[in-house]
């Protein structure tokens, strides 16, 4: 289970492994929704909240953070090397940003349903589940006011840092015109 800003790793290693991955608008409201309707053993936001529907259906950091240090004890490997291994059994590598933007006026989302090619890159589709996101090959661009401080919030997922700096540079100049 996880949150629409959350990364495509999770979708592939759903594929790779057998399981299905859910997708929610964000917020954690709506996968505690999802959490009480059964059938899920861990839910996620962006934000790096992580919850488990048998133990709690809420974030619990302190619980993830004892299953992340079990885990540096049980394998003998740092987090980094861990997600450079579901990197390679996802087949992909991961790059993510986000970057907030004030706003003056509330957003108007509609110019934004049609995608366009944004740092060499040509659009394969849009997505409105919450937002609107462009999906490329190699990318996806989350175009997504706040629904909670007057920001509109850009998210970038790409395969390398600098694609994600790129495609944010690009998106930042669409949203202040």
């Amino acid at each position: 289970m996880k949150n629409f800003a959350v990364s495509w790793l999770l979708d592939r290693l759903g594929e790779r492994l057998g399981f299905g991955v859910t997708t929610t608008p964000v917020g954690f409201k709506w996968i505690k929704e999802e959490f009480l309707k059964g059938d899920c053993f861990i839910g996620g936001e962006e934000s790096g909240g992580v919850g488990y529907p048998e133990h709690l259906p809420e974030r619990d950091g302190i619980l993830t953070s004892l299953l992340l240090l079990e885990s540096v004890a049980a394998t003998g490997k740092d987090l980094a090397a861990q997600f450079k291994e579901v990197e390679a059994l996802a087949g992909l590598t991961h790059a993510y940003d986000r970057l907030d933007l004030p706003l003056k006026a509330p957003l108007d989302l509609t110019p934004f349903r049609e995608p366009r090619p944004l740092a060499g890159l040509t659009p394969k589709g849009v997505d409105t589940l919450d937002g609107v996101k462009w999906l490329y090959e190699e990318a996806w661009v989350l175009f997504r006011a706040s629904g909670t401080e007057p920001v509109v919030r850009i998210y970038v997922e790409a395969q390398s840092p600098e694609l994600v700096r790129a495609l944010l540079e690009e998106a930042r100049k669409l949203v202040e015109g």
